[in-house]
């Protein structure tokens, strides 16, 4: 995707973070990037779409109009706890396990290389277990290894062969704001991409709805959005 986005025109910049998103007489001018080791950097754009969870947004930008703020904060979110597996073998021959057994800690077990070979990973196994909760589950605060003590004798749930062995190597993640709470009345409350500053927009997976969250409704989004921007830039 890199290599595809350099080849247009574009710019790809890594382990940068936007400090803010500047505006001035409410028309955006560009943004405050600090690049890793660096000081801040004033970057011009003429237009800036922000893919950042709603509650993430406001930090980024002058206040807000209250009908807009209103509409971000009334969104609730469950954050997600990620485990990745490196295992010498396979676990199983599924692709995708969904887990409704609620005594096992995690409710997904993605068996990566069961769709995309282990041929492309040096011959090892990539298995992903997902876990949705709330910020202040005592799990979410977990460690890495705490996290793996207690997941790993679940695994034998799937594969009664399975060993603790057999991980190579492992990876921890938490994601606050992974998955938006869809509540009644909902759809009175998603917040459009037009942001209330010109040429500021907002696309993220709260305004999916009533479609749930997923890579094909983001791509859709993606491409809605960019029409979006063109459209007003003439």
């Amino acid at each position: 995707m890199t290599d595809r986005i350099r080849e247009q025109g574009g710019e790809v910049h890594l382990s940068a973070s936007v400090e803010s998103i500047t505006v001035e007489d409410g028309r955006v001018q560009g943004m405050n990037v600090r690049p890793a080791d660096s000081s801040v950097e004033r970057k011009i754009f003429d237009a800036v779409i922000a893919t950042t969870p709603s509650h993430i947004f406001p930090r980024l930008v002058p206040p807000l109009t209250k009908d807009y703020a209103e509409r971000l904060a009334s969104v609730e979110y469950m954050a997600a706890v990620l485990i990745v597996l490196v295992l010498d073998r396979p676990l199983s021959h599924v692709y995708w396990l969904n887990v409704a057994d609620r005594s096992i800690p995690f409710v997904g077990v993605i068996e990566h290389t069961n769709l995309i070979g282990p041929e492309h990973y040096g011959g090892k196994h990539i298995v992903y277990l997902s876990n949705y909760l709330t910020t202040d589950h005592p799990m979410y605060r977990m460690e890495q290894q705490e996290l793996l003590d207690e997941y790993l004798p679940h695994l034998r749930k799937i594969n009664s062969d399975f060993d603790p062995s057999w991980v190579e190597t492992s990876y921890h993640h938490r994601v606050d704001g992974a998955q938006p709470v869809i509540g009644i009345n909902y759809s009175q409350h998603i917040p459009s991409h037009r942001t209330p500053f010109e040429g500021v927009y907002l696309a993220n997976t709260t305004q999916i709805y009533p479609e749930d969250r997923g890579t094909n409704y983001s791509v859709r989004m993606g491409r809605a959005v960019a029409r979006l921007v063109m459209n007003d830039l003439e």
